[in-house]
């Protein structure tokens, strides 16, 4: 499978060669599988891109329903190709949006469609599209802050201690990255996770007024707190502890995987974006339950909308159990 990105830098090095210094578009031809048609294509003023994909004669339909996004247009157009006129599905790269993104995606979609029946295209398209949806539907930085980095780690460290103790399956527990109330959903209980890298006393900060209630929880709800050391150099990164997890599940749970690291922020396919390092000291876990010290949609008066606050844990020694006890009561 051919490289969109080295092919759209061989193309805007064209642009160099006397016979192309009059041209602003040039595109290249590709066969895939099944003979469908990819055209590649690099607009020298703009410095943009654009891909695409012949399209099968057959229902349309589904193409109104594919996700739009900023920084990227999506149309239909005939184009003559070998003589013949043929419609073909154009993703073109607009202005201002990060192009190691757009062509992350565009070959995502590469990869899914070489050797699929025209029935599955479209579908498959689609699929991929919403996949990554969640970055063209927002203006955000694609990197994650540090703080965004640290909370990932510490869900992923305790996702790898799961798997290690219960198996792969531990990955459908793990639903921090699907914006639920809580990280982890292990058999009857719910797990909130914490990392902190500040010095000082011990404590947490609580983002709403869902993350520390248990209405509706049969099980516990357990907060598990972990105390982080920030590093350049010392300690793993998460391409590091997401290297490890891979390692750790197989082929049909790594695509699960990717998809929640997906929505989480993280890309698996950049790893040289994240270069802060972390190491665990300290772990423990508390069981939130009558008399923690917490702030619930029960408790906030009315009239009073989202709310964030900040759990000292010196406060919490009666609620406190061993980390040991925590995973030895697991059951996923």
């Amino acid at each position: 499978m051919f490289c969109l990105t080295n092919v759209f830098d061989n193309i805007m090095e064209d642009f160099c060669k006397a016979q192309y210094k009059m041209s602003n578009i040039l595109s290249r031809r590709f066969e895939l599988t099944g003979k469908m048609v990819v055209l590649v294509s690099a607009y020298k003023t703009q410095g943009l891109a654009e891909v695409c994909f012949s399209l099968p004669d057959i229902n349309l339909d589904i193409l109104k329903s594919l996700p739009k996004w900023k920084g990227m247009e999506e149309k239909v157009y005939d184009i003559l190709d070998a003589n013949e006129e043929r419609k073909f599905l154009s993703f073109k790269q607009l202005g201002g949006s990060n192009r190691k993104i757009y062509f992350l995606v565009m070959q995502d979609v590469l990869e899914a469609v070489d050797g699929l029946s025209d029935e599955a295209l479209l579908h498959k398209i689609k699929e991929i599209l919403l996949k990554w949806n969640t970055f063209f539907q927002f203006e955000k930085e694609y990197v994650l802050s540090e703080n965004a980095q640290q909370g990932l780690y510490g869900e992923l460290y305790v996702l790898k201690k799961l798997i290690n103790l219960y198996g792969q399956h531990a990955v459908n527990c793990w639903t921090g990255c699907n914006a639920e109330a809580h990280d982890f959903y292990l058999g009857k209980d719910a797990v909130e996770i914490k990392a902190s890298s500040a010095k000082g006393p011990d404590k947490v900060r609580i983002s709403s007024e869902n993350q520390l209630d248990d209405t509706g929880i049969s099980g516990k709800l357990q907060l598990v707190y972990l105390k982080v050391k920030k590093s350049e150099v010392d300690g793993e990164t998460l391409s590091d502890i997401v290297q490890e997890i891979y390692n750790l599940i197989g082929e049909s749970m790594k695509e699960i995987f990717q998809d929640k690291l997906l929505k989480a922020g993280y890309l698996y396919q950049m790893p040289e974006l994240y270069n802060i390092h972390f190491k665990i000291k300290e772990e423990s876990c508390y069981t939130v339950e009558e008399g923690f010290p917490r702030i619930t949609p029960k408790t906030m008066c009315k009239g009073i909308g989202t709310v964030e606050y900040t759990v000292s844990l010196d406060a919490c020694d009666r609620f406190l159990i061993t980390i040991e006890e925590f995973y030895r009561g697991v059951n996923i």
